[in-house]
């Protein structure tokens, strides 16, 4: 896949528009607040639409102004200089949800009975995913790691 750079793209937008990119991670007004979310809304709503529709093409479109309108509230909440690490704390929290080993399956197997739910291991690539048995939903694993993101955000650990 071919990278995109959303961030600087839409950076360039607001700079042309006159739109805010605040400097510094902030709540922006209650205003401007409501109006990233109704932005947010709005391309969600057409999402939904064209699903509804069976229409790729105005899949796509409503893809790629959910992904403008969420750079731009990237960069109006003061988090464009933080984001890709941000994102990567989400993404190495997430990626810690698959077993590295079989063992570490079987004990997020055993963990998950303790607590009454039944559960099977996949190999997944180089990983190995833990599935409720009830509903194949991924479960996480036993060793599981939460983002930190106020240790980003504030530069320091918790």
């Amino acid at each position: 896949m071919e990278k995109i750079d959303s961030l600087n793209q839409v950076a360039e937008f607001h700079r042309t528009f006159n739109a805010p990119i605040l400097d510094t991670p902030q709540i922006p007004s209650k205003e401007r607040c409501e109006l990233r979310l109704t932005l947010l809304q709005e391309e969600l709503n057409e999402l939904r639409e064209a699903i509804a529709d069976d229409n790729i093409v105005e899949v796509a479109d409503a893809l790629c102004d959910l992904q403008y309108v969420l750079s731009g509230a990237v960069l109006e909440f003061g988090l464009g200089d933080k984001f890709v690490e941000l994102f990567n704390e989400v993404q190495r929290s997430n990626m810690s949800k698959a077993c590295s080993t079989q063992e570490e399956a079987d004990e997020t197997i055993a963990f998950y009975k303790e607590k009454g739910e039944e559960a099977f291991s996949e190999i997944s690539g180089s990983k190995i995913n833990v599935h409720r048995k009830s509903d194949y939903k991924v479960l996480k694993n036993k060793y599981y790691s939460p983002a930190d993101l106020h240790m980003i955000l504030t530069d320091k650990a918790v």
